[in-house]
């Protein structure tokens, strides 16, 4: 049986955008590295005194879609540093867009918990942010 090569790719033209109006959207510039979120479900426990054996007994409970986090090449003041610092004061939930090198998008309700920028003596400066998502975000195949 032939092997077949894999269809996976680097991250690499991944992009991260912020909805404006209707269906623009205004991509940051810069991000270097981009985390997905990772998506849970809470475990609550139903065990009682007559559980099977002792044994703990659990049903699926909420979901949380989790956070996703950027890191981007800081120019203070500028561009993607601009967006996410006015974003961050801003106490609203956008849409954002994650576009994958394959042209599939996930689309999420978020808000950024986290700003920072880091500006060390002997390599460039970073700006980085966490964005919590709220509700279920959408997943969409390449077409």
């Amino acid at each position: 049986m032939a092997e077949t090569a894999t269809a996976t790719d680097i991250g690499f033209g991944t992009t991260l955008s912020k909805k404006t109006t209707g269906t623009t959207y205004i991509v940051l510039a810069e991000v270097t590295e981009l985390t997905s979120p990772e998506m849970a479900r809470d475990a609550v426990e139903f065990t009682h005194m007559k559980s099977p054996e002792g044994w703990r007994e659990f049903k699926p409970g909420l979901k949380d879609a989790g956070e996703f986090g950027i890191v981007y090449n800081l120019i203070p003041g500028a561009a993607d540093d601009a967006l996410v610092a006015a974003h961050i004061e801003a106490d609203v939930v956008d849409t954002w867009r994650i576009t994958f090198p394959n042209g599939a998008t996930l689309d999420a309700k978020a808000f950024a918990t986290a700003h920072g920028r880091a500006t060390p003596i002997d390599d460039r400066m970073t700006g980085s942010a966490t964005f919590k998502i709220s509700g279920k975000p959408v997943l969409t195949a390449a077409v």
